[in-house]
């Protein structure tokens, strides 16, 4: 393999990682999140010449996977899902208590609308600003800040972790 072959490689190995995290993020699920992030770098192969040349091949890669994501999604909205595990709530010590949280933090988004659920994970997960994420979602700047503040305020209903609702709660 020579040339754009072995960029491709190089960029693969490199971006792997962090994308794949993403990829869970948006899926809730590590055999889905791996044939996103499989299914996102067979759609770019073809166009890589191209897009090494952008300033952040990421963004276009985060943009194929959300697009993507949101594709199956239309696709399967309407089928019944199972999960593998239902989250303990029961305390096993520091590590068991983190996953517990994180297992929880991840029920949660998985019950946000679509929307909500990419531009939370885009926007305090990946960290990008309401304009890269805005570009990502194909959406305004606007729809990102009102879709991510609905999207946060949903996390903390369901998580409990809204102050206001726990001051109102205590003052009754």
């Amino acid at each position: 393999m020579s040339g754009a072959g072995e960029d491709f490689d190089a960029y693969v190995r490199a971006s792997g990682p962090r994308l794949a995290r993403l990829a869970f993020l948006l899926t809730g699920d590590h055999d889905t999140a791996e044939d996103l992030l499989q299914t996102a770098y067979a759609k770019v192969l073809p166009r890589w010449r191209q897009v090494s040349t952008y300033e952040d091949p990421d963004a276009y890669l985060r943009r194929v996977m959300v697009n993507t994501r949101t594709s199956w999604w239309r696709r399967h909205r309407g089928r019944e899902s199972s999960w593998a595990q239902v989250p303990d709530a029961a305390a096993r010590g520091d590590v068991a208590d983190d996953e517990a949280v994180l297992d929880e933090v991840l029920a949660a988004l998985r019950r946000l609308p679509r929307r909500q659920q990419v531009a939370v994970v885009l926007r305090h997960y990946c960290d990008l600003s309401e304009a890269e994420t805005a570009a990502v979602m194909g959406i305004s700047v606007g729809g990102v800040k009102s879709t991510t503040s609905k999207g946060l305020a949903a996390l903390r209903a369901v998580l409990r972790t809204d102050p206001t609702s726990t001051s109102e709660e205590a003052a009754r």
